[in-house]
């Protein structure tokens, strides 16, 4: 399947949003600063969604690194057939979810984390934003209770892995301010 590819730079300086215009395809949405992952992924859905009938929209963060050979193709494709928010298994999550069940090869939680999020586009096309809160660890969680209350589950598809650059623990000890 094809793909677009949308990437959000937040007041990056070290040549980001260069390198990216010169060897990539991909639609940039370069801010002069920091606006907030929440406002910059709504912002970034309602210009996708105006552009293109997608299937599947995937959210993949910067510190993301897919290991499993096709994970991007697979692991959207499975979101669309199974109607589910889908992650390959994240490596280096201070706490990962809780599996509750098995079902169709995908391990079944409350929440995935934002690190990596397939969702079926009508999710967003039907009109869903991510809230605008004062944490960080909000959009995952309020995306997985919203589908779970459509009747969708969340989960991870075995058999696919992905690190979380420095692990949630080494991002705590080197961007203490971040976190706070």
């Amino acid at each position: 399947c094809d793909f677009d590819h949308f990437v959000t730079d937040q007041g990056s300086e070290d040549g980001t949003v260069e390198w990216l215009t010169e060897h990539t395809d991909a639609t940039v949405y370069a801010y002069p600063e920091n606006i907030g992952i929440v406002p910059a992924l709504n912002a970034m859905l309602d210009d996708l969604l105006e552009l293109a009938d997608y299937d599947v929209i995937v959210k993949v963060d910067n510190d993301c690194e897919l290991v499993t050979p096709n994970t991007l193709r697979d692991i959207a494709a499975r979101s669309l057939e199974l109607n589910a928010l889908l992650s390959p298994h994240i490596c280096g999550l201070r706490q990962p979810p809780q599996t509750l069940s098995v079902w169709n090869g995908v391990s079944i939680t409350g929440v995935i984390g934002g690190i990596f999020c397939a969702a079926p586009a009508r999710i967003f096309k039907d009109g869903y934003r991510h809230p605008l809160i004062p944490t960080l660890d909000g959009e995952d969680f309020n995306l997985c209770v919203w589908a779970r209350n459509q009747g969708m589950v969340s989960g991870y598809v075995d058999g696919y892995e992905a690190n979380h650059f420095e692990t949630t623990d080494g991002q705590h000890a080197r961007y203490p301010e971040y976190f706070a």
